[in-house]
């Protein structure tokens, strides 16, 4: 696709598309975004914007109309997922929406940002591939709601709209305005504000790789085709110590089995709404944190898309540094 042409962006003061916006004008697309409660933070003039919603087809109409790619990385993420309509709601409905008006507008590519939680982490060989069976009924809600919206744009993949999908898995990474759960949690543990782990992790990728991956996937990623992005699986133990030895302080922290996690569950809830705060954790991100797969391929994205994703101890130092020099931490 020729530089140029216009890019439309949804989720655009979220992580992911406040990290490629700037890439995207850098590299001579012009881009426009969708503005739903928060400006994006780019501080870019060039950057032209959309006000509504993906429940406002006006405003969808406006925003893909003369666009020749939409990257969609609106999504609602909740820790209590089973619990928030919205989710469901947001993540299938509201992506149908975008990509019914980008097909109708005549849009060329759709890339569609799912999630690795969309798969089925329990693989017969332990490895996690593009393969992989999608996630059960049984799964969180927001799992669902993220495979459900990427089986529906693959299933409408055409000549006419080339529909190309990422999978990236735990994001985490510098521009983090809002801040996303993640950064939240990386700003907490640096202040000691989290007094225990969980015996969990993740697999971690930078945001910066995920916003090149989603670049190259303007030309070079297949139509009608899904890629992984993800990184190295870490616990969260292994992360604590990064953030602390950044910090210069090698305490230790107690880290406790699931079950007590679990067992703890009550008083973590009361605790958060009696001072309004988002819970420490909950029932679904304890599951998540302890059945997450620890062999994620993403031989095919690097094969097709030049991903790579660099370590996470420069993502975290680059985390906080950016966060003290936006007065996030002090």
């Amino acid at each position: 696709m020729a530089k140029e042409n216009i890019i439309a962006i949804t989720g655009s003061a979220g992580h992911l598309a406040s990290t490629v916006i700037p890439l995207l004008i850098t590299k001579g697309y012009r881009v426009r975004a969708l503005v739903y409660k928060q400006e994006p933070n780019t501080g870019l003039p060039a950057l032209e914007t959309v006000r509504g919603s993906l429940s406002d087809i006006s405003s969808l109409n406006n925003l893909v109309r003369d666009c020749d790619a939409v990257i969609h990385c609106a999504a609602r993420i909740s820790l209590n997922s089973n619990r928030d309509a919205s989710v469901y709601d947001t993540n299938v409905n509201g992506t149908m929406n975008i990509f019914n008006s980008a097909r109708e507008a005549g849009v060329k590519r759709f890339i569609h940002l799912s999630s690795i939680h969309a798969y089925n982490h329990n693989t017969a060989d332990g490895l996690l591939n593009e393969e992989s069976e999608f996630c059960s009924g049984n799964a969180p809600r927001y799992d669902q709601s993220k495979r459900d919206a990427q089986q529906f744009v693959l299933q409408h993949s055409s000549d006419q709209m080339e529909v190309v999908v990422l999978n990236p898995t735990a994001v985490i990474g510098p521009f983090d305005s809002k801040p996303s759960l993640i950064g939240k949690a990386i700003m907490d543990i640096y202040n000691r504000k989290i007094p225990m782990l969980i015996n969990g992790g993740f697999d971690f990728c930078d945001v910066r790789d995920v916003a090149s991956a989603m670049v190259y996937a303007i030309d070079k990623g297949r139509s009608g085709h899904s890629y992984l992005l993800g990184g190295k699986w870490h616990s969260l133990e292994e992360v604590k110590k990064i953030i602390m030895n950044i910090r210069g302080d090698h305490g230790r922290v107690l880290v406790l089995p699931a079950w007590a996690g679990y067992l703890g569950l009550p008083f973590i809830l009361l605790m958060a709404a009696l001072m309004r705060q988002q819970p420490l954790y909950t029932k679904e991100s304890i599951y998540t944190m302890t059945h997450g797969n620890k062999r994620i391929s993403s031989l095919k994205a690097e094969k097709e898309l030049d991903y790579q994703c660099r370590p996470l101890n420069e993502t975290i130092s680059d985390s906080i540094s950016w966060f003290k020099q936006e007065g996030y931490l002090l």
